[in-house]
Parts: structure tokens; sequence; C-alpha cells
């Protein structure tokens, strides 16, 4: 009895792969959209450089916030390293990314008062910006920006 359990067993194993395999044939091939397309491309790579384009477009007179040329997506890692750079005496990441926002929103969005150099704005809240997930958990928020409301675009 035991032995034809087994044999039953190995038998539909054996059936069900090529059977599986034969459906997900017939299946049309699926368009890859994830969410996050942006302009120049799907990710956070190139929402942060479309984002910093088009901050950059709407101020002509003020030179590109985008590190790598109009068009070209910005990893994360190399704006916070912009941002450091740029405030080498900020006491630690989250206070230059802060003080590299509070530039944005002051120079080129016309936003004055931010704080978030002051209170910190740690790497994590600022790339979550460009993510189609801005909205769930934590948000960068500023009493400046929206009545404190999420910078959520």
């Amino acid at each position: 009895m035991l032995k034809k359990l087994f044999i039953t067993a190995a038998a539909a194993a054996a059936v069900s792969v090529p059977l599986a395999g034969v459906a997900w044939a017939d299946k049309p091939p699926q368009p890859n959209n994830p969410p996050g397309q942006n302009p120049t491309g799907p990710g956070v790579p190139h929402g942060a450089g479309a984002t910093l384009d088009a901050v950059s477009a709407a101020n002509p007179a003020l030179p590109s916030l985008n590190p790598n040329g109009t068009g070209n997506p910005v990893p994360p890692g190399q704006a916070f390293n912009q941002a450091k750079d740029q405030f080498p005496d900020a006491k630690n990441t989250p206070t230059a990314v802060g003080a590299f926002v509070d530039k944005e929103f002051n120079n080129y969005l016309d936003i004055p008062g931010t704080t978030f150099g002051t209170d910190g704005l740690p790497p994590g809240l600022a790339t979550k910006t460009f993510t189609p997930g801005c909205l769930s958990g934590r948000t960068a928020t500023d009493p400046a920006i929206n009545g404190g409301g999420s910078v959520c675009h």
C-alpha cells in the first residue's frame, strides 16, 4: 500500500512540473511597469534626478541641483555626499542633508523658514520622498511646508 502511494505521488509530481511550464508558456509576457515611473526611468535615482531637474528648471538663474547633469539619475548616496560637502560644519549626515534641503526650499522653491537643517533629516526619509511609499509610515514634515503636512509629492 505504501509503495502504491509513493509511486502515485512521484507520478503526480513528475507530471505537474511540465504542466506548470506549459501553462506558464501560454501566458503573454506582461509589461514591466513597476510603480515609481519617472520621466527618465524607474527607481529612486531617476526620481531624485527628475525632481532636482524640475526644481532647477523653475530657477534657470541658479545653478543646477543635479550633479550629473540634466536628465540623468542621481543615486541617493551621491546626493548625501554632496550635502556633506556643501555643509562640512554639520555635526552629522542628517543635519547636512537637512541643511541641503533647507537651501533647496529657500533658494529654489521660495519657501523660507524651513528647519530641516536644525532638526536634521535622516537620509532614509529624504530618499523615501522619491518612492511610491512616501505617504506610508513616517514622512518628512516641516511647519513651513503644507502647514506642517507631509512633503511627499
